[in-house]
């Protein structure tokens, strides 16, 4: 791809910077992206505790038998405040339960059980949380060998036919924002069975031992998946986050022979879909990717790059020298692990200012985010301090 064109800023909205980020050209200004986990403290101050803010107060809420149109309401009110406060040009919503989601029941003070397991209030971090760490809900623990054997063996090498609905709280958002003249860039996610970071043991095994065996399985993964990226594109959302985890800190869970055999191909399939539907293609995974560079941002053919991971050695510098910047789009590069959690204001600041510096080095374009989102572990004033320092540095209103 060519480095980016027209060097003098341009003018425009939310879809034309993002738009000019994407295409290797200069916008106005940096865009700028986040991703609001839900009931984050930073919620309180811009929309006050609710249902749709405050985890304690939900889990008392569905097991006193909330109606889910008054719960979908309260998320989708909370998701537009929050993202219309910080002035965001990229919304990535975080969706709603099914109508017909299972209730827990209150057993004490900030204390449930749902479907027989124990939950518990955590005064840190504000959420509610399985009681006994031993009963999580990993896809190694939940996830029996014979059982998905079955699975795929009942399979009938079809994706369901039933179209699905457009999300609740994505509807609502759009319909709050488009009101009020805001037309926001929105990014939907799906995977496709790619994140190996989170396969049970025994599926890493079936990659060595058993591939027809796991073939078949990413088969079973990837129908309906395209299937849903079609609907999604089709619904309003222009940029797909896609692929999942493949990596940790000392490089990918596979090896890179492993990655370039199974994994890029059904990556390749997934970035065609998108481009075909008519939206952008971003590949999205924490971890240190320097082991299968080539294929991970070079042959898989993305538009983007999120969830930049900073302290696994995916550094701004470091991908300016590789000439990732050059292909890519950046989107990132606030450390979320350390300086967001840890850090003073003042050195969230640094961090910014430094971080947009470098992104208008980059001829592939540059998307403000923090290296993975506003979890639970962020300070809320450290992320106020993000944006304030965005304001600062372009010179926008900061009241």
């Amino acid at each position: 791809m060519n480095a980016r064109t027209n060097p003098k800023p341009q003018t425009g909205g939310s879809k034309t910077r993002v738009a000019r980020a994407f295409a290797h050209e200069w916008p106005d200004r940096t865009p700028l992206f986040e991703i609001f986990c839900s009931y984050h403290p930073i919620h309180w101050d811009l929309c006050g505790r609710t249902v749709g803010t405050d985890q304690a107060m939900c889990w008392d809420a569905l097991a006193d038998g909330i109606a889910w149109e008054e719960l979908v309401e309260a998320l989708a009110q909370a998701a537009f405040k929050v993202n219309k406060f910080f002035g965001v040009d990229m919304v990535r919503l975080n969706g709603a339960p099914p109508r017909n989601y299972a209730r827990p029941v209150k057993t004490g003070p900030k204390v449930w059980t749902l479907k027989g397991v124990a939950y518990v209030f955590n005064d840190r971090t504000q959420l509610v949380e399985l009681a006994h760490a031993g009963e999580r809900d990993s896809d190694s623990q939940r996830v029996k060998e014979a059982d998905l054997i079955a699975k795929i063996e009942q399979w009938d090498g079809n994706a369901p036919n039933t179209p699905s609905e457009p999300d609740p709280v994505y509807r609502r958002v759009r319909a709050l924002a488009e009101a009020e003249g805001m037309e926001w860039v929105y990014m939907g996610e799906i995977g496709a069975g790619t994140g190996a970071a989170f396969y049970p043991p025994f599926m890493l095994m079936w990659m060595l031992a058993e591939k027809d065996l796991y073939r078949r399985w990413l088969e079973m993964q990837k129908w309906p998946a395209f299937k849903r990226t079609r609907e999604l594109v089709a619904q309003g959302h222009t940029v797909i986050a896609m692929g999942g985890d493949v990596s940790c800190d000392k490089g990918p869970f596979i090896s890179p022979a492993s990655y370039r055999e199974f994994i890029l191909p059904v990556i390749q399939e997934h970035v065609k879909v998108i481009h075909d539907a008519g939206a952008l293609a971003v590949y999205t995974s924490d971890g240190n990717h320097w082991p299968i560079k080539d294929d991970f941002f070079f042959n898989s053919d993305v538009d983007g790059y999120k969830e930049v991971d900073q302290a696994a050695g995916m550094t701004f510098e470091r991908l300016i020298a590789e000439g990732i910047d050059r292909r890519i789009c950046i989107i990132g590069n606030i450390d979320a692990r350390h300086t967001l959690c840890h850090g003073t204001e003042a050195e969230v600041r640094k961090a910014v200012i430094a971080c947009l510096k470098f992104g208008q080095k980059s001829p592939g374009g540059h998307i403000l985010h923090a290296s993975h989102s506003v979890h639970e572990d962020v300070k809320a004033a450290n992320y106020h301090a993000v944006v304030n320092a965005y304001r600062e540095f372009f010179g926008l209103d900061n009241s």
